[in-house]
């Protein structure tokens, strides 16, 4: 049976930016609940106005989804939510022998320990009512490996596994799980992005302004993807790697490596 937002408790964490405000402002305009979570509180509240302007209903969280004790905190406050949308993401960008393990340390909590903390602490209730949804935002680097991204593609990999494992797991449970697998989006990550050097950070900023997803196309992706149920959804015009990789593993290795000779490791 086809779902719905109407009338749903949805929460979105990373909430105050890019594609979690997108998925937070769509929720409300079609009926939902909206709780706004984030980091920055500042930009979780704007969230929240924004949508309480257009005759939406939302509440905002200053929430570290790294942190434990936030995460308990917010699950008090927030309450029993029908659609928890773990967004809230890292990147940590840079040659993996370079790489600083505090940045690595960073990345896999907010990326792993984030999702698994958020879900462990709404999922009870979801289970209690057998109703509930589960999405999280993984990435194209969930299902591809890319060279100067070993620590952001290993915390999306655990994403979807994640996602992949809890899905089977709550099959008769009445609760469902998505995980959505995007390619290059257009938001502000970057501002939350730590580069093992300089190379890799000029590469990201010469990416053409107009090139990738915007985050309403995720957001509504998103959006469709649940209301349909879908499992796993990969998205933009790089998700041709993962079809490669399926079918083709020595091939889709072969472009890779050819594909950032010519551009990381050229910049």
């Amino acid at each position: 049976m086809k779902k719905t937002f109407r009338d749903k408790h949805v929460l979105v964490t990373g909430g105050g930016s890019g594609i979690g405000r997108a998925t937070a402002m769509l929720s409300a305009a079609r009926g939902a609940r909206v709780s706004v979570v984030d980091l920055d509180g500042a930009a979780a509240r704007a969230v929240a106005r924004d949508i309480s302007r257009r005759g939406g209903k939302a509440e905002a969280f200053t929430t570290d989804v790294a942190d434990a004790g936030d995460v308990e905190a917010l699950a008090r406050a927030a309450g029993p939510v029908d659609i928890l949308v773990n967004n809230a993401g890292v990147a940590a960008i840079g040659p993996f022998a370079e790489a600083p393990l505090a940045d690595l340390e960073w990345s896999v909590g907010v990326n792993v320990w984030g999702p698994l903390r958020v879900t462990r602490a709404f999922l009870p209730s979801m289970i209690e009512r057998r109703a509930g949804h589960v999405v999280v935002v993984a990435s194209l680097a969930g299902l591809i490996g890319a060279p100067g991204m070993v620590g952001y593609t290993t915390t999306k990999f655990a994403a979807v596994g994640f996602c992949e494992s809890l899905r089977i797991e709550l099959a008769d449970a009445g609760v469902d799980v998505t995980a959505i697998c995007p390619g290059y989006v257009r938001t502000n990550l970057h501002r939350a992005t730590r580069y093992g050097n300089a190379r890799f950070r000029r590469f990201l900023d010469e990416v053409p302004s107009w090139y990738g997803m915007s985050s309403e196309d995720v957001a509504r992706e998103l959006a469709d993807a649940l209301e349909q149920r879908r499992a796993l959804v990969a998205l933009g015009p790089e998700r041709v790697g993962w079809w490669l990789k399926r079918f083709a593993p020595d091939a889709a290795f072969a472009v890779t490596r050819w594909v950032a000779r010519r551009t990381v490791q050229a910049a």
